[in-house]
């Protein structure tokens, strides 16, 4: 796979995400907690890739050592459980302008990462455009405000950790995609993120919801494309490029979420928003046309 697929692949994945949203406020509107969405999400791709591999390509589910699990506990258990639950918890500790600035610190975890654990080189050039990545992210957000302040510390580590536990997911999936194919590394994602959210998801809400004819569409729908498909795109593209790349690229997400929140649910654009987009837009192109 050419390195200009493997970002257009990422690119596509990002998009995908950035979607996510029309999705989610769907659901929400049917009665599912950010949390219960979250496990409908995992179990829905988990039960599909299952179901799909067992039929085009078995031998893709076996491990090849039992001892690999550990690098889907880090990407399923440690990076999109805990992700998914920091970032709600952000979102209603210090408000969703600061957890989507402290969400988008993830590329520079995912640099730092590659540099300690496989040699990857920090560039000035990606220097360069995380600054300019994060500078724009603030932009488009709206910057941190009251809300953050009077949360302190304890809420700005909590986005924080959402940063970071959303970074492992590039770093300890480029070290399994070494052994496994991007189908498997996304399977076993999904099936332990869906065991780990279990206890706080489907345990709270009484089955009959699950089975209501809105939460099945809103369903189908988040589970197909900002899920399987967006996490099939990005883990492929994965494989071809170097992490912090990929995940500096996939920070176009933002720039989707922001089209998807003017175009369907008519919120406002300013001057700040827009330059934050141009700034986002300009890092990943750089970052991809570089060496």
């Amino acid at each position: 796979m050419t390195q200009s697929r493997s970002y257009s692949l990422i690119a596509l994945g990002a998009a995908l995400w950035g979607c996510v949203g029309i999705f989610v406020n769907g659901l929400s509107a049917q009665g599912l907690s950010s949390i219960q969405i979250a496990w409908l999400r995992m179990a829905g791709g988990a039960v599909i890739m299952i179901v799909w591999m067992l039929r085009r390509s078995p031998r893709a589910l076996r491990l090849q050592r039992w001892s690999d699990v550990r690098f889907f506990v880090l990407t399923g258990a440690v990076s999109i459980a805990v992700f998914q639950w920091s970032y709600i918890s952000a979102i209603g500790t210090i408000g969703i302008s600061a957890a989507v600035v402290l969400l988008y610190t993830s590329p520079g975890f995912v640099v730092l990462f590659s540099r300690l654990f496989f040699g990857e080189p920090i560039t000035p050039l990606k220097v360069a455009s995380l600054l300019a990545m994060i500078t724009g992210v603030v932009a488009v957000s709206g910057g941190f405000g009251g809300q953050a302040l009077d949360a302190g510390v304890g809420g700005i580590l909590i986005g924080l950790t959402a940063g970071i536990s959303f970074s492992l997911y590039s770093v300890v999936g480029k070290r399994a995609l070494i052994r496994y194919g991007a189908q498997t590394v996304t399977v076993y994602t999904f099936a332990i993120a869906t065991l780990s959210l279990t206890p706080a998801a489907v345990l709270t809400v009484a089955p009959v919801v699950w089975l209501a004819p809105g939460v099945i569409g809103w369903g189908i729908g988040i589970v197909a494309l900002p899920t399987v498909a967006a996490y099939l795109c990005y883990t492929v593209g994965l494989k071809g490029v170097e992490s912090g790349r990929a995940a500096i690229v996939s920070s176009l997400e933002v720039l989707v979420a922001t089209f998807v929140g003017v175009v369907v649910f008519s919120e406002a654009v300013g001057v700040a928003q827009l330059t934050g987009t141009a700034l986002v837009l300009a890092a990943a192109l750089a970052i991809q046309h570089s060496r």
